[in-house]
């Protein structure tokens, strides 16, 4: 008797295994598979140019700090900071500018102030987890040190 229900264990077995096997393969899909997990986000980018208050000329080697961001200044005063993983939604950024080689192109008094993205509109997004970027242009006049 136990040879008999050890046939019919085995077989039942065999046909359950065979069972979700075909619904396992079924199941699956030869497209790609939606993404799941992630999280939305976008570019807020800030560019413009620091010139001197008094004489309206440009300063170069000006540090430019924005979250994680750094740059310099260049020789016409043009500078660009961004952050790359900002949520796609309102901002606010604290930007910090300082003059770090004092004499050399004149000492300038460092200045913070703040850029508000309100209501960004992105362009350039992957229609997924990318929105895109959005930019604003912030122009400075330092004030010389006295």
């Amino acid at each position: 008797m136990s040879m008999i229900k050890n046939r019919y264990l085995r077989f039942y077995n065999a046909v359950i295994v065979s069972l979700l096997a075909l619904l396992g393969f079924a199941c699956s899909s030869g497209s790609d598979p939606a993404v799941e997990y992630g999280s939305p986000s976008a570019k807020f980018i800030v560019n413009g140019n620091v010139s001197s208050e008094e004489s309206n000329e440009p300063v170069r080697n000006i540090r430019i700090i924005m979250q994680n961001d750094t740059a310099y200044t260049d020789q016409e005063g043009n500078y660009q900071v961004a952050d790359d993983w900002g949520f796609p939604t309102d901002q606010t950024y604290i930007i910090k500018f300082t003059d770090i080689d004092n004499e050399l192109n004149g000492a300038y008094q460092a200045i913070d102030t703040v850029v508000e993205f309100n209501d960004p509109e992105f362009t350039g997004g992957d229609g997924k987890w990318y929105s895109g970027e959005t930019t604003k242009i912030l122009d400075i006049k330092l004030t010389p040190k006295k």
